[in-house]
């Protein structure tokens, strides 16, 4: 006689191993170390006429501390890094904020020109510009 509980359990803890592996890939496909990437901030990724833009909200990431590249089939790879800047004398009573490494990859269509990719950062949002091309 099973216990419904424990194997639901199981299948909500197999999921979650899925869909933690489905993020947890570089552009190649490796998967890379969890402790590597330590946090993920919330992306959006919309369609304009004429361009493509990924934003995400990343305050206290410095713009050298972030590296937006263009790899294989047109996978755009967004990495960085949120520092802590807190010093040794400082107690925390709650600390809620994540700090730490980065990275998303996201599959862009074939009909963008990564050459003319704009990036900014204003006020804690990252934007992506990528123009879409005429084919």
């Amino acid at each position: 006689m099973s216990n419904k509980f424990w194997d639901d359990t199981d299948r909500l803890v197999f999921l979650r191993e899925r869909a933690n592996n489905l993020f947890h890939h570089d552009a190649q496909g490796d998967l890379t170390s969890r402790r590597a990437y330590t946090w993920v901030p919330p992306f959006d990724i919309f369609e304009m006429e004429g361009e493509i833009i990924v934003r995400a909200d990343i305050p206290g990431v410095r713009l050298e501390d972030i590296s937006v590249v263009v790899e294989g089939e047109n996978v755009i790879t967004i990495k960085g890094e949120r520092k802590p800047g807190h010093s040794d004398r400082e107690y925390f009573h709650c600390m809620e904020r994540s700090f730490g490494r980065f990275m998303r990859s996201f599959k862009l269509p074939d009909a963008t020109d990564i050459d003319a990719i704009r990036v900014v950062l204003s006020d804690g949002v990252l934007s992506v510009s990528i123009p879409k091309t005429g084919s």
